[in-house]
This record gives structure tokens, sequence and C-alpha cells, in this order.
């Protein structure tokens, strides 16, 4: 059953279109990515979910239509967005970028820092640290941990590997890999990086230039001489 479904999405910024009939669906427990290159309207399609942007279609979450409700709304609802690392408090220390992320879940704030930090001992280690003097891939955690403080039923992770070390991107596919095995938390990722998103997702979607076309499997994108030779430089 979906528990994310978007049907025939468009989203404009004035006059400029820049999603054009985007329709996608995420089913309970899965991983699915979202990839295509700079500029190809990824992070437009993660802010629309959330609600801002200026969209017509049907976005529909846990059986509600969270079409025109507000990012608060919508985020109370079980949807947690880790943003661009770019988008922290930089001059917050990383347990306050954290708390920010918890006012949907008050109750609960001393468990979801718990299970951040035993995601990331790095951030707890670090955790009177400024954002701003921390590392791309310590504030990729940074953003993580502070989606995950609202105890979310659906984790949007945009652009986890940009800029990044090989390394810290294992790192950082290993722990999305956990979340959803263990936790059973269904993941949207938007990449550039195809063998990171193929890696971890079991439906892959191409976006180009604000078309989405249909969900296909790692294998069947290998598969693809079309693919293989705009993706993988075969």
């Amino acid at each position: 059953m979906a528990l994310l479904s978007i049907g025939d999405l468009d989203v404009f910024y004035g006059r400029a279109q820049a999603l054009h009939g985007v329709s996608l669906e995420v089913e309970a427990g899965s991983i699915v990515a979202v990839v295509g290159p700079n500029g190809a309207g990824k992070s437009t399609l993660l802010d629309s979910i959330v609600g801002l942007t200026r969209r017509r279609g049907q976005i529909t979450f846990a059986d509600t239509d969270i079409t025109r409700m507000s990012p608060a709304r919508i985020i109370r609802l079980g949807i947690g967005y880790a943003t661009e690392r770019g988008n922290l408090f930089p001059f917050m220390g990383v347990k306050e970028n954290l708390l920010v992320g918890a006012y949907r879940k008050r109750d609960a704030i001393e468990a979801n820092l718990r299970t951040v930090f035993d995601l990331f001992p790095r951030l707890e280690e670090r955790q009177k640290q400024e954002t701003a003097t921390q590392s791309g891939g310590e504030r990729q955690m940074a953003s993580l941990g502070r989606a995950l403080m609202s105890s979310p039923t659906l984790l949007m992770v945009d652009e986890p590997t940009l800029g990044l070390a090989p390394r810290v991107c294992l790192e950082i596919a290993a722990v999305l890999k956990d979340l959803n095995e263990r936790l059973g938390l269904t993941i949207v990722i938007t990449e550039q990086n195809v063998n990171f998103a193929m890696s971890l997702a079991r439906e892959v979607y191409l976006l180009e230039t604000g078309r989405i076309g249909e969900p296909r499997t790692p294998e069947e994108l290998r598969e693809s001489p079309e693919i293989a030779a705009a993706y993988f430089g075969d």
C-alpha cells in the first residue's frame, strides 16, 4: 500500500514551470530514489511534498490529502525532511540544531537524541560545536539527525552525498539502510549519484527537466543501453 502518492504534480516559480505532471508512489517500508542531474527539479519535488512551493495536482500521505496543507501540518503528520546540509543554523551547536527538529515530539526528545547519537557517535562527541565549523559529512549527519528528531514515518533526504568523500557516503548509506531495515522507516532520497541511489533503493525514478519517468529497479536501469550511457559512462 502506498504511504505517499503524488499525481500529476505541476510546480511553478512565477511563470516558470519547474515540474510537469510528476506522478510517483512510495510503498510503506520501502526506499525510493529520484535521480537526475543538477537542476532537474529534485529539491523542488521534496519541497512540494511539504508544502513549500506553488503547486497543483494531488499529494496524499497516509490516506490524507496534504496538497493544500501548511508545512507545519504536513510535518506533524509524520514527514521528516533532511534538506541540504547548508540549511542548518550555522552558529548554533549540533545539539541545538537537533532540538529545532523536536518541536513535533517534545515528549520523545531524550529517546530521539539517543537514537541520533547512537547512529552518529561523532555528533554526540561534538554536540556543542557550531555546525559552521564542522565538515560536510558531519553537517549531513546533523541534517539527518534533525529530521529524525520528529519521529517521522517518512524520511525525505535531499542529495545526501553531495560533495562528500566516498568513505562518508558509505557511512550515510549504512545509516539509511539501518533506519529502513531495523526501524522500518520509509525513505525517499534524491541524488545525482546514481550508484549510491541504486545501492539502497528498490525503485528508482529518473527526473530530467522537471519530467519524471516510470519507476525502474536498479537491474532494469543497468540493462538499459541509453541509461547506462547517460549515467554510467558505458
